[in-house]
């Protein structure tokens, strides 16, 4: 006879099941939009917050130099947050040469992403703005996918794919690949199925106005990042229209992480704001994957505990494995990036041990953003 330990196990990670198995229909039911041309192009500009990007600011700039959208209905805003590698320079240099491109930087005593952005958004005269990050990589269709997407979809935020770049085979780009691909998965997935639960401010479209309106939803200097979390949740609060855009075209990538330990200290960033968010379901789903990642992570210790009911731990455990490969396998067809299949097996002994350490580090540290 199963003891309360396991059934409380084998519910928490059964209810996490059911929770991906909707997940996965709202992934089925994303469908890409056949096309990705707007009828009227509208005036957008780009804004691009960085601090320290020498490595890959240019990258971005070219890409965007690339776009397959009128050129007088497009700008660029890059803010540099006291950038101590040169990346400042290199901007201010591009930006005098290519019409359309301003950088700016940020007084002293103002310093994160937040103040980057709000200095970006206070010279910005469009309506719609785009917001990404320095170190990714778009395609020539990317502000036309989304423009496109908003004209047949009214929004008031338009949010879209976050990938890594496919520019290896090895492990950590295999592993940080899988997990994203779980995360922007679910994000995409509560768009479509109306209660949007997350989002990247790495590939964002929104309005200036709305940007000025969820202020208050902000904990403002309290967290230095979450711009894009408390972006969309303050959209939800004031009952805008949120959309996802599923168009391949639309699509941001960025660079794998440098290592394991830079890794986790990003995903410590991601996991310290949500005790802020105020959000029911949004906190709630929170606490709901990080029970079953350290019910699974303490599996074995359990199953030492009641021998008896070993073999149901290890079977509530592997439906839970099952789920997530399950979301994974759906954002990845959708993506059409590849998963490795030679190192899920490491990824998946690996990844349990790694979700402690983040939800640790994420009760016990405070957000920053760089240094910030």
């Amino acid at each position: 006879m199963m003891g309360p330990l396991a059934i409380s196990f084998i519910s928490i990670l059964l209810l996490y099941a059911v929770v991906m198995g909707i997940v996965r229909i709202g992934l089925v039911h994303l469908t890409e939009p056949g096309q990705e041309q707007p009828g009227a192009p509208v005036p957008v500009t780009v804004v691009v917050p960085f601090r320290n990007e020498a490595g890959n600011l240019m990258n971005l700039l070219d890409d965007l130099s690339q776009q397959l959208y009128p050129a007088d209905l497009l700008w660029v805003i890059l803010v540099n947050d006291h950038s101590t590698d040169g990346s400042g320079d290199l901007a201010r240099v591009r930006a005098a040469k290519r019409p359309g491109v301003t950088c700016l930087d940020l007084p002293e005593g103002a310093h994160g992403k937040k103040a980057a952005i709000e200095l970006a958004l206070s010279m910005a005269t469009t309506d719609w703005i785009i917001q990404t990050d320095a170190d990714c990589r778009v395609g020539p269709g990317f502000v036309q996918s989304h423009v496109a997407w908003l004209e047949r979809h009214p929004s008031d935020l338009v949010a879209g794919w976050v990938t890594t770049r496919e520019e290896g085979s090895g492990f950590l780009e295999a592993f940080e690949r899988t997990e994203l691909l779980g995360l922007t998965g679910t994000g995409a997935a509560s768009f479509r199925l109306g209660r949007p639960v997350m989002c990247s401010g790495a590939n964002l479209m929104y309005t200036k106005a709305l940007h000025g309106d969820t202020r208050r939803f902000d904990p403002g200097g309290k967290v230095a990042s979450g711009d894009d979390m408390f972006l969309m949740i303050g959209a939800r609060k004031l009952g805008k229209r949120l959309t996802f855009n599923p168009g391949k075209r639309g699509m941001v990538q960025t660079g794998v992480a440098p290592g394991f330990g830079s890794l986790i200290g990003q995903r410590i960033r991601w996991g310290g704001k949500s005790s802020r968010y105020r959000v029911a379901d949004i906190q709630l789903l929170a606490l709901l994957v990080a029970v079953a990642n350290l019910m699974v992570f303490l599996a074995p210790l359990f199953m030492l505990l009641q021998k008896g009911s070993a073999w149901w731990f290890a079977a509530a455990a592997g439906l839970k494995v099952a789920a997530d490969l399950m979301v994974v396998t759906a954002a990845a067809g959708k993506t059409g990036q590849r998963v490795t299949s030679r190192w899920y097996l490491p990824v998946l002994l690996l990844y349990h041990p790694y979700m402690v350490l983040v939800i640790a580090g994420s009760l016990l540290n405070t957000p920053s953003w760089k240094g910030r």
